[in-house]
């Protein structure tokens, strides 16, 4: 499945084109296993969720019921992300559906 282009509404939107400069800080700290501080783990959080609650996701016409259940399951970890392992558990089940934010 193509993806909608970045810039659409549809698209996820990927941290590597965060302009701000916090998420990728953030997600840099996370990928080199340093300290996070609470705003990391918030700013982590947030960008997990707006790329999940992308509709491409549910624009996929390969997925099935076992997925939906997956991206919904997903979805609503997303909401609740409070530490690194939460994130590292969050990154393993996207990968394990076969997305992957990072």
């Amino acid at each position: 499945m193509d993806l909608p282009h970045p810039t659409s509404a549809e698209g996820p939107k990927y941290w590597m084109r965060e302009t701000g400069g916090e998420l990728a800080a953030a997600l840099l700290r996370y990928l080199h296993v340093e300290p996070l501080s609470i705003r990391d783990v918030q700013l982590i959080g947030a960008y997990f969720r707006q790329w999940i609650n992308s509709p491409a996701w549910d624009a996929n016409p390969s997925i099935d019921y076992e997925g939906r259940l997956a991206l919904a399951s997903m979805r609503q970890a997303a909401r609740s992300l409070h530490n690194r392992a939460e994130i590292a558990e969050w990154l393993e089940r996207a990968g394990e559906a076969g997305l992957d934010p990072l």
